[in-house]
């Protein structure tokens, strides 16, 4: 069985549930040779069923390095995953991953130009959630309608002056940013999270038509 307690208004809650009935966070079951910790964050999200399976599809995992949701793709049957990152990957295996080492901007014409449709949005890099969901809009062009997209909300600065009002700030705004190209978002807190992160699972909408804006 798992206990679960909670915090709210001052409020402690607990339950109890089967194992069995809870997502128990991957990486106590020692299953898997994780590249790194990021690989839980992903891992969870197909055990738990929020995201559907990825066989045989082609997806995109931005701010890849060291490779751990690239690893999660491939170990998930994904066709085709493009990791973008200047960083290396540290994978041993890299079987249908192709790696462009640059950073995302400067690669989305490039991936324009042989005609990619991606079916998966991945995300967790280092950056606030306003910068992740610019980096989203900005991979649009290469995403197909309806494209599941996933990616991780941090409290992050490159200055390090990021609060926890200012990041609570920044996610809801992003948020609220996003609803306009994406349908069906939910927020989640997983195991794999740190105390403030939080996971966005959400499908990336149609691309309006020129003129019906």
């Amino acid at each position: 069985h798992v206990l679960s307690v909670v915090l709210a208004s001052g409020v402690h809650y607990a339950g109890v549930a089967a194992a069995e009935a809870v997502a128990v966070h991957p990486e106590l079951q020692q299953e898997s040779a994780a590249v790194c910790k990021a690989y839980y964050k992903l891992r969870e999200l197909f055990e738990a069923g929020l995201i559907g399976g990825v066989e045989g599809k082609r997806a995109i995992d931005v701010g890849a390095a060291p490779g751990g949701w690239t690893q999660c793709l491939q170990e998930q049957g994904a066709s085709h995953i493009i990791a973008v990152d200047p960083g290396a990957l540290t994978l041993t295996n890299m079987d249908r991953i192709e790696h462009i080492q640059t950073k995302v901007q400067d690669c989305i014409a490039k991936l324009e130009q042989r005609g990619e449709k991606l079916d998966l949005f991945v995300c967790d890099m280092n950056c606030s959630p306003s910068e992740a969901a610019v980096v989203l809009r900005n991979t649009r062009p290469v995403l197909k309608e309806g494209a599941t997209v996933v990616m991780t909300f941090k409290k992050f600065s490159e200055e390090g002056k990021c609060t926890q009002e200012s990041y609570r700030r920044d996610k809801d705004s992003a948020l609220d940013g996003l609803r306009d190209i994406c349908s069906d978002l939910k927020v989640v807190h997983l195991f794999a999270n740190t105390t403030l992160e939080r996971t966005l699972i959400a499908t990336l909408a149609a691309t309006p038509a020129e003129g019906s804006r």
